[in-house]
């Protein structure tokens, strides 16, 4: 283990095997022993919360959990500089973040990454999603496939769901499907402000397009990430570009709500 970064395992309460029903188990016992709102918002405890929230949000992920095994448990790699940042799959990695946690949930009001990562509690859909992306990544694509159903069916126009249940329905066999889900984001990404280009995802529907290929085999190369990559905290400026994101978002939600009560 390398020193100066964090034991998210321990930090949980979990083994180093744990899946994600265990982590996400962990999670909600840790929170209710440490959430702010318990201790009248005590500075020490809201600290402590926001670091168990780091070590769910990187252990429940399978490619930040991938990274970060490989730096927390490889001196080595720990000690490397110049870590490349992970390829995004939509135009830019605030726009992954904010797409993953942000579309079909409840965006409260002057909100925050940190903020917002606080109240995973209450992300339903989010979880329901963390879940079926878990299994797909362990290769359990029938498992994951009821999930990220699911969560496409609970939160229809966020893009990144689109796209792993499109992934699972491609290795599946399941072609026309995928070619659905995957024309579903694309067309999504191009209603956005600024417009959604997805280069990536246009190259896996032209795949698809293609189905005499092995698709496991030439999925896999697409979207695992590289090995060594790992970035313990994000890096400031993708943070501040996401907060701005975030607290747009929320004003205009707060602008079409009075619009309705004007209206009314």
């Amino acid at each position: 283990m390398v020193a100066g970064i964090e034991d998210y395992y321990s930090i949980l309460g979990v083994e180093r095997t744990s899946n994600f029903q265990e982590l996400k188990k962990a999670y909600y016992k840790k929170a209710k022993e440490c959430h702010p709102d318990r201790f009248n918002n005590s500075q020490q405890k809201t600290e402590e919360f926001k670091i168990l929230v780091s070590a769910f949000d990187v252990l429940s992920d399978p490619a930040k959990r991938r990274r970060y095994d490989l730096r927390f448990f490889n001196e080595e790699a720990a000690a490397g500089s110049g870590i490349p940042q992970e390829a995004s799959i939509m135009d830019a990695v605030a726009d992954d973040i904010l797409e993953e946690l942000i579309v079909g949930n409840i965006c409260p009001e002057k909100t925050s990454l940190a903020t917002l990562l606080t109240d995973l509690a209450k992300t339903e859909v989010f979880m329901t999603f963390r879940e079926g992306k878990n299994l797909f990544h362990e290769k359990r694509i029938r498992a994951a496939r009821p999930f990220l159903i699911n969560a496409v069916s609970l939160s229809p126009h966020n893009i990144i769901y689109r796209i792993y249940l499109a992934r699972c329905l491609a290795v599946l066999h399941e072609y026309s499907a995928a070619k659905f889900h995957y024309r579903a984001a694309l067309e999504i990404g191009s209603r956005r402000t600024p417009v959604q280009h997805l280069f990536r995802i246009r190259n896996e529907l032209e795949m698809v397009k293609k189905n005499h290929r092995p698709f496991w085999s030439a999925f896999i190369g697409l979207f695992s990430p590289p090995e060594g990559s790992f970035i313990t905290n994000a890096d400031e400026e993708l943070i501040e570009q996401t907060n701005k994101m975030l607290t747009k978002l929320a004003s205009q939600r707060n602008i079409d709500d009075n619009n309705k009560k004007l209206l009314k």
